[in-house]
């Protein structure tokens, strides 16, 4: 049965390891979003939506939220940051921003218990100091299912300059990672962000490649969940249908229209003639014997079995 929710996607990594970019770069930069990555907040959990902002307490209480009192919100009582906005890529998953796994000023408890509301990770590492020995330790204590459900981003890729060396940098962390992520890609996020409609640009910054293996990792999480309880014989959840006042159209939300037009279209599956119909033509040989003499080769106009089969021409081998 499939998942009746969207997918849960958690964004993770060190302290300034590009996740805020990230988030901006799948979002598209807004005032808003800006003032929220900017700020020192507990797990942000981002849907598509117009309903209004909420905390949840770590008393199990909800409580409004006046997102322009953001900075009052308490770390300590908080559990996380529920906030609703129309934009492309919360059309297909929710978006859990992650507090830095080395935030020297946050308790790792701040960031730990939301961990299990994750379907997939996009873990972001520093391309000069890529997958630090603190950042594998974090990863190894994550469930062993998740690891095909999460992709390495190397951020700021393009701060390493010569090709031999982003080579050496992207091998190493491919070795040390093996099986631990569905993909690694090197990316540059700036570059991402700049590329505004030049189609050019946003493939050479790697984020292309990323966005069409996140589609991927989203319907896999789909087609291999779970329905939500009391959700049993509903359907798989959909996108929600575009507004195209309300969202940006952003390369990556048509990188996603695309695939979900593939994958969407009917497979037409073309039997071949020779088993459309009972006037199969068949070919049986027959084991030669000392007294069969050569072997015969036969066609015949009808199934093996029918016992209607008519010899259509025999050829006699030599």
């Amino acid at each position: 049965m499939p998942l009746t929710r969207k997918p849960r996607i958690a964004i993770m990594g060190e302290f300034s390891s590009g996740k805020s970019t990230l988030c901006n770069v799948l979002m598209g930069a807004r005032p808003l979003l800006e003032k929220v990555t900017a700020t020192q907040l507990p797990p942000v959990w981002l849907s598509y939506g117009p309903d209004d902002a909420y905390t949840m307490g770590l008393d199990g209480h909800a409580y409004d939220l006046d997102l322009a009192e953001l900075e009052d919100v308490s770390l300590e009582t908080t559990e996380h940051v529920r906030i609703f906005m129309k934009s492309d890529i919360l059309r297909y998953c929710d978006l859990i921003d992650m507090p830095g796994i080395s935030d020297p000023s946050m308790s790792s408890e701040v960031w730990e218990r939301m961990t299990h509301l994750a379907d997939g990770v996009l873990w972001c590492t520093h391309a000069t100091q890529a997958w630090r020995q603190s950042e594998s330790g974090v990863w190894s204590t994550f469930p062993q299912e998740m690891r095909r459900n999460s992709l390495l981003l190397v951020t700021r890729f393009d701060k390493i300059l010569g090709e031999k060396d982003r080579a050496k940098v992207l091998k190493r962390v491919e070795q040390e990672t093996a099986d631990q992520f569905a993909a690694v890609f090197p990316v540059s996020l700036l570059q991402a962000m700049r590329a505004g409609d030049d189609e050019a640009m946003w493939i050479d910054s790697g984020v292309d490649a990323f966005a069409k293996a996140l589609f991927e990792v989203i319907h896999r999480i789909i087609d291999e969940g779970h329905p939500e309880p009391g959700d049993a014989g509903k359907p798989a959840v959909t996108p929600d249908p575009v507004e195209e006042t309300e969202v940006s159209q952003s390369l990556i939300a048509r990188t996603f229209e695309r695939l979900t037009a593939i994958r969407n279209t009917p497979v037409i599956r073309i039997q071949p003639r020779r088993v459309e119909a009972k006037t199969e033509r068949l070919l049986r040989t027959e084991r030669p014997t000392a007294d069969a003499g050569p072997t015969l080769v036969t066609f015949a106009d009808d199934i093996v079995g029918t016992g209607n089969a008519v010899p259509y021409g025999r050829v006699k081998s030599s």
